[in-house]
């Protein structure tokens, strides 16, 4: 599943890692594609040194290449585990897209792969043939977007770019759904912009319930933990909804 934003800032991170943490507590095994040239998400999984990264899957999508770009992650929390496709900032130079005859090289290297119940594809938080690359290699795309004027409308490119991909690449992607993240329930203007979300998607397209502003995910992410691992109301309260999502994922 591709995680996907159009702008940088809206938690599409702390998303796949709240949806990886929910994941590993069930007992599941998943996988982590870092395709972010930022490698936050490599970095807060606490990942082992890697002779390749997805730079290499990229440039070369073997079965011998992807398996030196697979690292363990050290969340101990079990009963699963999770892996990690390890990011690198040199995956930038494959975010270019010249309008020719798209080739998928990520699901390529993908389909060599075997015995994940889940893989989370961290897009970067644009357009490019990365995020293209991710949609090519899933069969759902989650949304992830904050409750401003900016994010309804990279929602909308959003879902644009995923039904091209489906239309002309990849007949078996859909919407998995759009996740409204840093809800702060007293702003008006959050009020706002999530009941425009409504009424332009439907009440079924968005995620319930919203994902609130809470410190504990920016804990969890500094400590390098799943959010479940703060014991506080937040973290357990962040924690709830991200199984509550997984669910939903999983029964699509």
């Amino acid at each position: 599943m591709s995680v996907l934003s159009l702008k940088g800032g809206v938690g599409k991170t702390s998303v796949v890692l709240g949806l990886a943490g929910a994941a590993v507590s069930r007992g599941l095994a998943s996988l982590v594609v870092d395709l972010d040239p930022q490698g936050n998400a490599t970095s807060i999984l606490r990942t082992h040194t890697t002779r390749k990264t997805v730079a290499d899957v990229l440039a070369h999508p073997t079965q011998a290449t992807i398996e030196e770009a697979l690292t363990p992650c050290d969340w101990e929390i079990g009963p699963g585990e999770v892996d990690v496709l390890a990011g690198h900032p040199s995956v930038i130079r494959y975010d270019s897209w010249t309008g020719q005859t798209f080739r998928p090289k990520l699901a390529k290297a993908l389909a060599h792969l075997d015995g994940y119940d889940l893989v989370l594809i961290d897009c970067p938080p644009s357009l490019g043939a990365l995020t293209r690359e991710a949609l090519a290699a899933s069969d759902l795309a989650l949304i992830v977007t904050t409750p401003s004027y900016f994010g309804s409308q990279g929602v909308e490119r959003a879902v644009q770019e995923i039904n091209e991909i489906k239309r002309t690449v990849n007949p078996n992607l859909s919407l998995a759904g759009i996740v409204v993240n840093r809800v702060r329930s007293v702003a008006e203007e959050h009020q706002y912009r999530t009941g425009e979300l409504v009424n332009i998607y439907g009440k079924s397209a968005l995620m319930k319930p919203f994902v609130p502003e809470r410190i504990a995910i920016t804990q969890a992410e500094g400590f390098g933990q799943p959010v479940g691992m703060v014991k506080t109301p937040g973290g357990r309260e962040v924690s709830d909804i991200f199984d509550g999502y997984l669910t939903a994922i999983l029964r699509k």
